[in-house]
């Protein structure tokens, strides 16, 4: 399946690829940098910066260039590739509460009651096989742009379906 990849991602990628260096930075540096560009204007990405990170690293000569030339922009399309599909991935639980700063009790109630929506599931074989629920992208997106929505969903109290 392949995943739609966001203009303003595409955008911010190349304008920080194409502005000038004015410090000699270590690869490190570097890298850190530029995912910190990107999580200042991409909320998604602030909640996944070492997973960004970790992915990018081996695009660390990518972003050594003073500007991509046209030999490296199959290098330049793999990053931004990469980068969109770290952006898009679902959500597990536990990246989902990070993101959200909520509780693993009130993910569970809310979803239970339909307000957090599960876009699948994934099985998981480690020392035995059990289930890990998905959580969309664009919900957890929404819900960190309007924290109201959070707050409201605290104040009133939430009845479970009977099992």
């Amino acid at each position: 399946m392949k995943r739609p990849i966001h203009h303003a991602l595409v955008r911010d990628i190349l304008h920080y690829l194409q502005a000038p260096e004015g410090l000699p930075l270590s690869k490190g540096e570097r890298l850190t940098r530029f995912v910190d560009f990107l999580s200042e204007r991409h909320r998604i990405i602030d909640c996944r910066k070492q997973e960004c990170r970790k992915r990018l690293r081996r695009f660390e000569y990518v972003l050594e260039m003073a500007c991509p030339t046209l030999n490296k922009t199959h290098d330049t399309e793999k990053l931004i590739t990469t980068e969109a599909g770290t952006g898009t991935r679902p959500f597990t639980p536990a990246t989902g509460q990070d993101a959200l700063g909520i509780s693993s009790r009130e993910r569970i109630k809310w979803t239970r009651v339909g307000k957090l929506r599960l876009i699948g599931m994934k099985m998981i074989q480690d020392r035995g096989r059990f289930s890990l629920t998905l959580y969309s992208v664009e919900d957890v997106a929404r819900l960190l742009m309007s924290p109201e929505i959070l707050a409201s969903w605290r104040a009133r109290p939430v009845s479970c379906p009977p099992r």
